[in-house]
């Protein structure tokens, strides 16, 4: 018991040791380290916020070369109508020591249905310390739905030689027709056919036509047009449309054997799309073809090289004829153009066991002919040759002829 005094004492003693050892390591631990601070430099650190960044333009002399900045390389435009356009601007850095010089790269936008342009700053240059921007520019035309578009761009940055500049949102449209072609496949000659198109709006104001008309005014006749409103139902079977026309096209009989092309140009009262085209083209099947040399069957025109006016050109046809009429068609040349060109018509004879009929056409450019030149628009008028044929669907073949004739 004569010892318990002692013992407390030194326990307290033990204890006030202990937290003087503390106290010391404490207060004689090093700071930790702060970025950009210099672990051989004497003096306070700096706090890290007064630390300027890498890689800004306000420091190019921190690199000897360029160094490209780019602060965004993507663009959601959110939502955009059809027949509309749209441009962005991203901001280009140069933090390096030397001029940054920018190309344009491969761009994923070209087609018919958008078109994009990228504009780089004056020159392609962006000075040590300066910015500037390159601008993408789209127009949309036909295209709907999710919109993703690319334009790559080239730098003299050996750590960044390109970057990959993206467009992205969603085009709805405001007018469109479905399908936005009608293709008359395989019409019999002096036959009819009929195709129809769907016109649809989009917007909460009414779509209307206001007019239609043929880009080819001078077959307009054998095109004959109805546009009838849609009903409600009918409105509905199409996503998003708030009303639309149903538009028939009746090819009439009369166009020649051969492809055609024409266009129904519909006026509206969308102020974006003032004008609805749509492109109707197929082909007529006659029972008159012809075939031999120089003959192209999907343009129906005889193609000739230029011709040495001294030589002169010849070229021998078959005219084939099938069907119910075949035995009753006689030939005979109705027209010529130009008139120096000579034509011959050949005997008429029956192949396949009479299911065919063919007849021999030679045309003739002879030696000495006139120089001239009948290719066609802009070079001039394609040369003509016109057939009666006496077949009561098909009266007459026309036959194209492009040629020149030279010294």
């Amino acid at each position: 018991m004569k010892n318990r005094p002692v013992a407390i004492l030194l326990l307290i003693a033990v204890v006030a040791g202990a937290a003087a050892a503390v106290s010391w390591f404490g207060m004689s631990s090093p700071k930790p380290f702060q970025g950009g601070a210099d672990l051989g430099r004497s003096g306070p650190t700096p706090p890290a916020e007064n630390a300027r960044p890498s890689g800004t333009p306000d420091e190019p002399a921190g690199r000897p070369g360029p160094k490209l900045v780019v602060r965004q390389e993507d663009y959601d435009f959110g939502r955009m109508e059809t027949n509309n356009a749209g441009e962005h601007e991203f901001a280009f850095a140069n933090a390096g020591g030397q001029p940054l010089t920018l190309k344009q790269g491969k761009s994923s936008c070209g087609c018919c249905t958008c078109v994009c342009e990228t504009r780089l700053p004056e020159g392609g240059r962006i000075p040590p310390g300066k910015s500037a921007v390159v601008s993408l520019r789209w127009t949309i035309k036909r295209f709907t739905g999710a919109f993703f578009q690319t334009s790559t761009i080239l730098t003299n940055d050996p750590d960044r030689p390109d970057v990959m500049l993206g467009i992205s949102g969603r085009i709805t449209p405001t007018v469109r027709a479905v399908p936005w072609q009608l293709v008359f496949s395989r019409v019999a000659a002096g036959q009819q056919a009929t195709g129809e198109v769907y016109l649809y709006g989009y917007r909460s104001e009414p779509l209307k036509i206001t007019g239609c008309r043929m880009s080819d005014a001078s077959r307009s006749q054998y095109f004959e047009t109805a546009i009838v409103p849609l009903s409600a139902d009918q409105v509905a079977e199409e996503e998003n449309a708030r009303s639309g026309f149903l538009l028939r096209v009746t090819l009439k009989p009369g166009l020649p054997p051969g492809p055609f092309r024409q266009q129904i140009v519909l006026g509206t009262n969308v102020d974006s799309a003032p004008t609805v085209e749509v492109p109707v083209e197929g082909t007529i099947a006659g029972d008159i073809s012809i075939v031999g040399p120089g003959w192209d069957g999907r343009k129906c025109m005889l193609k000739i090289p230029p011709v040495a006016r001294g030589e002169g050109a010849e070229r021998r046809l078959t005219l084939v004829v099938r069907g119910p009429h075949r035995k009753q068609v006689k030939f005979k040349t109705a027209r010529i153009v130009p008139p120096f060109v000579k034509v011959e018509l050949g005997n008429t004879t029956e192949i396949n066991n009479g299911a065919l009929v063919q007849t021999p056409l030679t045309i003739r450019i002879p030696p000495g002919s006139p120089p001239g030149d009948y290719l066609g628009p802009p070079k001039g008028k394609l040369g003509q040759i016109v057939i009666d044929t006496g077949h009561p669907r098909q009266p007459q073949l026309q036959i194209p002829v492009n040629f020149a004739v030279k010294d």
